[in-house]
């Protein structure tokens, strides 16, 4: 059955078909830097989350969002169209590795599939959270390709993931820029990790990033990040 995920200025239209609003896609939202980005990249967008936040963030920027599931394709339509800011989002029906555009962006953002293939998984999780469409490789590899010349790229991932996105960012010749650990909860494991990429090599920030201070109690940091988008 569908239900509605409401943030401020915007809300989701969620669909079991599609993997519905996480706080991996807000954190995403909210920690990419987006100052400078005129023409943003949304790859695989779901529901249409990470267009609505980086639209809102950055009301100057023309998103371009895509998505190869019809469904998913579809309900972000809706998305958009429900919202403030359908004027700034271009939504197209296509996989990463078939998109027919010259366009270069200024920002690359994407919450990837984490699992490898596998028929148990398959049968639990939707399709956006496999590597069966899209891997890291192919992600890297095109994010690459169509990146501008000061353009940035924004992921995030689990943190069993992060040697692999690091050798391959070397493989494609980008650079990180940015690293947050992020932790589900004070004292934590880490459990994610958002990395911010360029095409030049530069002074690598790293952080440390607590998502809750107690179960079920948001941290300050979190509530302060979020606090332009949660109602």
């Amino acid at each position: 059955m569908d239900n509605i995920f409401k943030f401020k200025k915007f809300h989701i239209l969620q669909d079991n078909s599609v993997f519905k609003v996480g706080t991996d896609s807000v954190l995403l939202g909210c920690l990419a830097n987006l100052n400078e980005a005129a023409a943003i990249l949304d790859i695989g967008t779901g529901t249409g989350i990470l267009s609505l936040m980086c639209a809102q963030r950055n009301p100057y920027s023309q998103i371009t969002a895509i998505d190869s599931e019809k469904n998913a394709y579809l309900l972000a339509l809706k998305n958009f169209k429900n919202s403030p800011f359908s004027n700034n989002i271009t939504c197209i029906h296509a996989d990463l590795i078939s998109l027919n555009t010259d366009k270069k962006f200024d920002y690359i953002i994407c919450n990837p599939p984490y699992f490898k293939i596998s028929k148990k998984l398959h049968q639990i999780h939707p399709i956006a959270r496999h590597q069966i469409k899209l891997n890291y490789e192919d992600l890297i590899r095109m994010s690459a390709l169509l990146l501008s010349e000061k353009g940035k790229i924004g992921y995030i991932f689990p943190i069993e993931n992060e040697q692999e996105v690091i050798e391959l960012t070397k493989r494609y010749n980008l650079f990180l820029e940015k690293i947050i650990y992020i932790m589900g909860i004070k004292n934590g494991k880490i459990k994610r990790v958002f990395v911010e990429l360029c095409r030049n090599n530069k002074k690598i920030t790293l952080k440390k990033f607590v998502i809750e201070e107690k179960p079920r109690i948001w941290s300050e940091e979190y509530k302060n990040l979020t606090k332009d988008f949660y109602l």
